[in-house]
């Protein structure tokens, strides 16, 4: 008995084949073919679902709210310390919003980072329909955190080019507004401050 490929099936369940195609195909399941039939079945399934996800339609509001996330793009590249590999910990975009909340005019997102004894909290907000985004951040030592975090210098990059200048308060807050763009690194340059401050 010879057998049809996965393909010739897949065809077959679209009603692709040309008619004397389709009738020895379908002979040959009219013939009992088990592994052949399995496979139409299966497949048969999965065009269900295609069709039913090609009328699916995606409501205007999560359209919105797509188009307005759009610029609050996290950093491609953060640096806290130099040399030491800075990590992710928090993404408030990997989280669900409440329905209440799609719909809201301002757009908000958090991202946490560690690198050694270090961590750094950005907080992004776009208004719909805004241009810019203002990035508020906080530097904090972790081991110490009673530690004071003044003037340490965050530029944001894109590229070769500065988009935006800050210095941390004695909290070790800072705050910057930019023109969205990719890819983006901010350097949060926490040696430099120490360096600063230890001087006699």
């Amino acid at each position: 008995m010879e057998h049809f490929d996965i393909v010739q099936w897949a065809d077959f369940v679209r009603g692709l084949p040309e008619s004397a195609d389709r009738t020895a195909m379908e002979e040959h399941l009219s013939s009992g073919c088990q592994a052949c039939g399995g496979a139409v079945r299966q497949l048969r399934k999965l065009v269900a679902v295609a069709d039913a996800e090609a009328r699916y339609k995606v409501p205007n509001y999560a359209v919105d709210y797509a188009k307005s996330i759009y610029p609050l793009q996290q950093p491609a590249k953060v640096h806290i310390i130099a040399h030491i590999h800075t990590r992710l910990i928090y993404d408030s975009f990997r989280e669900p919003l409440p329905a209440g909340i799609r719909g809201q005019g301002r757009i908000i997102r958090h991202t946490c980072y560690e690198a050694g004894d270090h961590s750094l909290e950005l907080r992004q907000e776009i208004e719909r329909g805004c241009s810019r985004v203002t990035l508020v951040g906080q530097i904090t030592n972790q081991k110490e955190p009673r530690r004071q975090m003044p003037d340490v210098p965050v530029t944001l990059v894109a590229g070769k080019e500065t988009v935006a200048r800050a210095v941390s308060n004695e909290f070790g807050e800072f705050v910057m507004a930019y023109e969205p763009r990719a890819p983006l690194r901010l350097y949060v340059q926490v040696e430099r401050a120490a360096r600063f401050l230890s001087r006699p």
